[in-house]
């Protein structure tokens, strides 16, 4: 996702476009303050899914599987796409 930085001045004055423009690209933009960023502006749809995954990753239960899984994976111990999915993936050949 594109990522610009602009003045806080630069982004009073072009509020509305910038608002459209993250909304419909996904593009994030750093707010800076006498040359320091101090806000971001982004997506609303970009940020529930920022939201979404710190709470799924605040789970202790989800940090216990993934450190699992870590483990299993370091051990050679892998599920293919099949069997997790119960289908074979398209354009991979063997």
């Amino acid at each position: 996702m594109p990522e610009k930085t602009l003045s806080a001045t630069e982004a009073k004055q072009k509020f509305l476009e910038f608002v459209r423009t993250a909304d419909r690209s996904y593009t994030r933009y750093i707010i800076t303050h006498r040359g320091k960023g101090e806000a971001v502006l982004m997506s609303l749809d970009e940020y529930e899914g920022w939201l979404e995954t710190l709470e799924i990753a605040a789970n202790p239960k989800w940090r216990e599987d993934l450190r699992k899984a870590e483990k299993e994976s370091k051990k050679g111990k892998r599920l293919s796409f099949e069997q997790v999915t119960g289908r074979k993936q398209k354009g991979i050949k063997k």
